[in-house]
């Protein structure tokens, strides 16, 4: 069941409404069980007996992107999305998740399937995407526009531990399922800015995806083998930090962990140890002048915020200032960039008419700056923007692609 703790939240809720017009979905839909506050009041009404859960509030509940813009909006401090995450777990054990999900989820939390799908995929399935027809979707990203798989996992193609002459510190890198088998070129591009820095780097091959995937469409008991995993990997002492080049991963790492194990009962220390050792790889380089190792990068770029950065984790201005000190380049700031970009996992697989207003939002902000470069912290929002941003030639990029292109 729900912790008392989180059951007890449902009566913080003073119904004020200041919850509504912040949240992305409640924008596109308007009716009072797509906002926070609606579903809110339906969690406590199950809660206190007065209503069943029904396959109807099962669809409500996950019509959500867990954004958190409600948790940071409300005026008494209400742990919204913690609530939702509860509430989800609950409604698996009645309801089941899709088999869809389930089949995905079983990849996650193996540590043998989906290294050898991935494997497959980067080898067989690229083919095969590129012979699919051109109005394919899945669901608001057209099929040519899905990455590509790497064609070996990105830590198979380095060694584990990078060693630098000298070195000024020694950290472990997450690289998450996004860098490992999709984006293999932020791996590279952290791993040059880092090893021109003299920072030896560590990559434990057994790490596995964090599992935030998993848990947060409420099968948590799939992702707790993810979860023990992760902490005997990262929990080490010998090290300054513990690097996330994904927004997602750094939220699990740094808050999810420790949530999951408490309201389960569990002993959560070695989770709160790992915690204070997270940073994102741009907080982490925020504390360096690199100026002096970049040479001109021609070119106009903006800023997305990631939800799982800039509200889960409260990080804003460090990607920002990494840009600025790239030479050369015109940083600009779109309108409404901390706002949600629609994607939220399978959100916009699930909801793809909903997700496509958010999304649709999002691309004309992009548009209305001018800008020929996207930088985001979040490979699942760098997917949503590029796969919508229609024929536009601005290209999607993490921070530190752009950092290590500008290198002398």
């Amino acid at each position: 069941m729900i912790a008392k703790e989180l059951q007890d939240e449902v009566y913080n809720c003073i119904k004020c409404g200041l919850c509504l017009m912040p949240c992305p979905v409640y924008k596109q839909l308007c009716y009072e069980s797509a906002a926070p506050r609606g579903k809110v009041q339906l969690i406590k009404h199950i809660l206190e007996g007065k209503l069943e859960p029904s396959a109807n509030f099962n669809r409500i509940l996950y019509t959500c992107l867990l954004c958190e813009t409600c948790t940071v909006n409300c005026p008494s401090g209400l742990k919204v999305d913690r609530l939702l995450k509860a509430m989800r777990a609950e409604m698996v054990k009645k309801f089941k998740l899709p088999w869809q999900k389930r089949l995905l989820f079983s990849l996650l939390s193996g540590e043998r399937l989906l290294p050898f799908f991935m494997q497959w995929g980067g080898s067989m399935g690229n083919l095969l995407m590129g012979l699919a027809p051109g109005g394919v979707k899945v669901g608001t990203i057209p099929f040519a526009k899905l990455p590509r798989l790497n064609k070996k996992p990105f830590r198979e193609q380095v060694p584990e531990v990078v060693t630098v002459a000298a070195p000024k510190g020694r950290v472990l890198y997450f690289t998450g399922c996004a860098t490992n088998y999709l984006y293999e070129d932020v791996g590279r591009s952290a791993l040059a800015i880092l090893k021109r820095l003299n920072i030896e780097v560590i990559l434990p091959q057994g790490q596995m995806c964090c599992g935030l995937p998993i848990f947060l469409a409420g099968a948590r008991e799939s992702a707790l083998g993810n979860i023990r995993k992760n902490l005997e990997l990262f929990n080490r002492e010998d090290v300054d930090a513990v690097l996330v080049d994904c927004a997602t991963c750094g939220s699990a790492l740094k808050n999810e962990y420790v949530h999951i194990l408490e309201e389960r009962g569990e002993n959560a220390d070695a989770a709160k140890a790992l915690s204070k050792k997270v940073m994102d790889i741009s907080q982490y380089l925020d504390k360096f002048d690199l100026k002096g190792m970049l040479k001109p990068l021609p070119g106009k770029a903006t800023y997305h915020d990631p939800c799982h950065l800039a509200r889960s984790q409260g990080i804003r201005e460090e990607p920002r200032r990494l840009l600025q000190q790239i030479p050369g380049l015109e940083f600009v700031e779109m309108a409404g960039a901390d706002v949600c970009c629609g994607g939220g996992g399978t959100f916009q697989v699930d909801h793809p008419e909903v997700s496509a207003g958010i999304t649709g939002n999002k691309v004309r902000a992009i548009k209305d700056t001018g800008a020929n470069l996207v930088a985001s912290g979040c490979p699942g929002c760098r997917m949503q923007i590029q796969g919508n941003l229609g024929e536009e030639a601005a290209e999607v990029v993490h921070p530190v692609q752009l950092l290590a292109r500008a290198l002398k």
